[in-house]
């Protein structure tokens, strides 16, 4: 879960009652915000962002309920039935990843979706009318389409978490990477290569080396990917090890990429943030591991009755000069 402001800013925001991800669109001239609410159909709200204060003001439009057909039960179980992430599209629209469409029963053989929608730049408001629509599916059926970025020319990078190396949903080592082009108009799937490894759920882009780094929960690992000259190839699937990864960032300059692992199998519920060097042929050098401020399963268990609640990272650094 991170906030990506329009000057070049990141910040932590918390929604009550709700596992939100929550981007700021640079091309405004104004902070705006759209955090990701998961229940039901999941839904989108705007607010609006004041830099100098991190204030956030709501926008005066309710929820956005998601379009995902026909969501049975009612009260499906969270996680299939949950959207993935939110985000912006360098031309400025909303894109979110929905796991699988309609979610609970459909859950984990159904179709995920990207899903592109238009911003009011009068207001910063939005629908729930796609301006695309683009089903993923994997060789075997179903891919569930989780984390995505972009590359510097606009490409949309999308992280499937199953399926999508044929050996079906759910199964190991399936998880693989789809490059898109004009997300925003006409998509189309450029490539894909496999990461081979189990769970692929969240991924970032250095474009200092043009590299891919996904993290894999479910096989405790980071695989690293080349994306040069429209070519996408696996460098390595296991270029690092850590126990069930969450989320990534990399620092403002890209040479360090910070990975948030749980803990949860291995190392007694601990959460650590491991830090790596990136290199120019992709590969990753582990220089620090933080666990300082992070309590354990144990500890979050025992005061809040919260298993794990270590979900996210977010870089924070401040460029004073555009407030002078």
């Amino acid at each position: 879960f991170f906030l990506e402001c329009i000057y070049l800013s990141c910040y932590r925001v918390n929604v009550p009652n709700s596992l939100i991800e929550c981007v700021c669109v640079p091309c405004y001239p104004i902070g705006l915000v759209y955090v990701l609410n998961a229940g039901g159909n999941g839904s989108m709200q705007g607010f609006h962002l004041t830099p100098e204060t991190c204030e956030l003001t709501p926008i005066e439009q309710d929820p956005i309920e998601l379009d995902q057909g026909n969501v049975t039960p009612s009260d499906p179980a969270f996680f299939p039935a949950s959207p993935a992430q939110i985000g912006f599209t360098p031309e400025g629209n909303i894109v979110v990843t929905i796991k699988v469409n309609g979610g609970g029963q459909n859950f984990p053989s159904g179709e995920g979706s990207l899903n592109v929608y238009s911003i009011n730049p009068e207001n910063g408001t939005t629908t729930n009318e796609f301006l695309t629509q683009t089903n993923v599916t994997g060789t075997a059926g179903s891919s569930v389409p989780f984390s995505f970025d972009f590359d510097d020319k606009g490409n949309l990078l999308l992280v499937e978490a199953f399926g999508a190396s044929g050996g079906g949903p759910g199964q190991p080592n399936a998880g693989a990477v789809s490059v898109y082009a004009d997300i925003d108009s006409a998509p189309m799937d450029v490539t894909a290569d496999n990461t081979t490894q189990t769970t692929s759920c969240w991924i970032v882009y250095n474009p200092k080396n043009s590299c891919v780094y996904t993290t894999n929960n479910g096989g405790s690992s980071i695989s690293a990917l080349s994306w040069k000259d429209d070519e996408l190839e696996l460098i390595d699937a296991v270029a690092a090890t850590l126990n069930n990864p969450l989320d990534m960032v990399l620092s403002h300059d890209y040479k360090y990429l910070y990975a948030l692992a749980s803990g949860h199998t291995t190392d007694g519920g601990q959460p650590q943030i491991h830090v790596y060097e990136t290199d120019c042929d992709c590969s990753l050098v582990e220089v620090q591991n933080i666990t300082d401020g992070l309590p354990t399963e144990a500890d979050r268990n025992s005061t809040d009755n919260v298993v794990n609640g270590v979900v996210g990272l977010a870089q924070w650094y401040s460029l004073p000069s555009l407030f002078d």
